[in-house]
């Protein structure tokens, strides 16, 4: 087994909150103070992890279907983004970032509460890619769009290709009370929509994940333990919509490469 070249972190509630939303904050900000606030967090998140918040690099990703850009757009970050003292204000529409080993410690990362944010690295070609998978995503075949890109585009092979599944809220506190008719793809959802004895419905995105692609032979495929509906310290949507404002806010997984020796 290859060694891994990155760094993967993530940040919850104890490390600040990192959404832009102005339900999280007090009723006079402005943007410009969200964004500071937002600021301040990756700096001392920066400190903890050994990377600068100021060098940090997210999406704006569309959560429904829109024309702000195509499915599985995907941006490798070169050192053309590289031009403003803080990289948070480039404004990146897409699905899918990459960056390569030539840039370490500059952070690819992504905001997130239930749905898991996904890292794929190609440890021999020394490429990774990050994307978060909402239920939306995962129903449009993001997952699997994100090793295609990776295979199809930058040449990669499944057997130096390591995935990584964020935490998210697992199957056990995810309930639908009606059957989701938006989830309409069936291979994708197989054994992944479950209903209870009290006919509601356990969704189940880590095996909607594995199931489209589990035609790629990776390497190895990591699952954090963390359940973000009851860890301590990570914010969910969901929960806090079911009245544990205790819940509230939101988390942020990324990644960068170590410095070469």
């Amino acid at each position: 087994m290859k060694k891994s070249k990155i760094v993967i972190f993530e940040a919850n509630q104890k490390d600040g909150i990192f959404s832009k939303s102005k339900k999280f904050y007090p009723e006079n900000y402005t943007e410009k103070d969200i964004f500071e606030s937002i600021k301040k967090d990756r700096i001392k998140l920066g400190k903890k992890h050994n990377f600068s918040g100021l060098k940090m690099f997210q999406v704006e990703q569309k959560m429904e279907d829109n024309d702000d850009y195509e499915d599985n757009k995907a941006v490798l970050i070169d050192s053309s983004y590289m031009t403003k003292d803080d990289y948070f204000e480039e404004t990146i529409k897409a699905d899918i970032l990459l960056i390569t080993k030539e840039y370490p410690k500059i952070v690819l990362c992504h905001r997130m509460a239930d749905c898991p944010v996904l890292i794929l690295e190609d440890r021999n070609l020394g490429i990774t890619a990050i994307v978060h998978c909402g239920i939306y995503h995962i129903n449009r075949g993001l997952p699997r769009a994100l090793i295609e890109t990776m295979i199809n585009n930058y040449q990669s092979k499944p057997k130096d290709l390591y995935l990584y599944i964020g935490s998210h809220i697992k199957k056990e506190h995810y309930i639908y009370d009606t059957y989701p008719q938006k989830l309409n793809h069936k291979k994708i959802w197989e054994n992944a929509i479950i209903e209870t004895e009290d006919h509601h419905y356990m969704i189940d995105m880590e095996q909607a994940i594995k199931n489209q692609i589990k035609d790629y032979d990776l390497a190895e495929i990591i699952i954090s333990p963390f359940d973000t509906a009851t860890t301590e310290g990570y914010a969910s949507h969901y929960m806090a919509n079911k009245g544990y404002k205790e819940k509230l806010g939101q988390n942020l997984v990324g990644f960068y490469y170590k410095e070469q020796k």
